[in-house]
């Protein structure tokens, strides 16, 4: 009869993995990262990984200066809307 194959067991059987199986996953693991970082860089299709990754770290900068910005001009328009409002004009 067999034994039940217990958390343990499996555990141990995770570990019993080669390493070279090991860095074939890990591998495997960064190859899908990077292809999915090549679709969201804007260009990111065309450069070698070392670029992908200096391109994405301007991407993110980029993306941020942009969110500051948009949160400026909103606060902008709410002051200007409240002020409108005290003063009894409309705000467009």
């Amino acid at each position: 009869m067999k034994a039940a194959v217990t958390t343990t067991t499996r555990r141990r059987r995770r570990r019993r993995r080669s390493s070279s199986t090991m860095r074939r996953l890990r591998a495997a693991a960064v190859a899908r990262r990077v292809r999915e970082l090549r679709r969201l860089v804007p260009g990111g299709e065309a450069v070698p990984a070392g670029r992908l990754l200096l391109r994405a770290a301007g991407y993110v900068a980029e993306l941020r200066a942009r969110v500051e910005l948009l949160r400026a001009l909103a606060a902008l328009l709410t002051a200007s809307c409240a002020a409108a409002d005290d003063d009894g004009g409309a705000c467009t």
